[in-house]
């Protein structure tokens, strides 16, 4: 079988769940997980008490359906195209947060505009012309959105993760909903150099 291996290594994964990627992909083979759509599988990981995070239960997922063959890598079952990157910033996850939700933070991420309210439901529309809607927000841990620049054809799902990492903090954009490979790549190169950005603005403030 041609395995597809993720690019979070053995070492992370085995630190954030207790297995590396082998043990996961034989145990959601014994599980019968091949012949489970997305969704299921998910639910086993939870419902069996395998993985209690929902962020590291969706990862394992997609890391299960890509080295078996369920997906072209980068493209998820129900979400189309995807990508995630991630940088750890010298901060605290408090103090990683406020930075992510100040003006001049969230313009490096968002965009430009006035006030923002960081509740689920809340309309935004940046002076680019990005707009959106907050779907879910857990103040200091994630926020969850539709986001639409002017070139997309219709909204993708930004999702923004603060994963603790000592006294620091990592943080992770994951998007989804992308129409092709091409906006796929041209997304990861936009969120690594976000990334870079916030991490230089986070070193400002040490």
């Amino acid at each position: 079988m041609n395995v597809q291996r993720p690019s979070i290594s053995d070492a992370a994964v085995r630190k954030a769940t207790g297995k590396d990627w082998d043990e996961w992909f034989a145990l959601l083979d014994s599980e019968g997980a091949a012949a489970l759509p997305h969704k299921q599988i998910v639910g086993l990981l939870h419902d069996r008490g395998y993985v209690a995070s929902s962020w590291w239960r969706q990862t394992v997922t997609v890391a299960y359906e890509h080295a078996r063959g369920k997906r072209v890598l980068g493209q998820a079952a129900e979400t189309g195209f995807q990508i995630g990157v991630q940088k750890t910033l010298p901060l605290a996850p408090e103090r990683t947060w406020d930075l992510i939700i100040s003006p001049e933070g969230r313009a490096l991420w968002l965009g430009e505009l006035g006030e923002m309210r960081w509740e689920k439901g809340a309309a935004y529309a940046t002076a680019a012309g990005t707009r959106g809607e907050i779907r879910s927000v857990a103040p200091g841990e994630r926020v969850r959105l539709t986001w639409q620049p002017p070139h997309f054809s219709g909204p993708s799902t930004l999702q923004v993760y603060l994963l603790p990492s000592g006294a620091k903090t990592a943080v992770r954009f994951h998007q989804e909903k992308l129409d092709s490979a091409e906006t796929r790549e041209e997304m990861r190169s936009h969120w690594r150099g976000v990334l870079a950005k916030l991490a230089e603005l986070a070193r400002g403030i040490e």
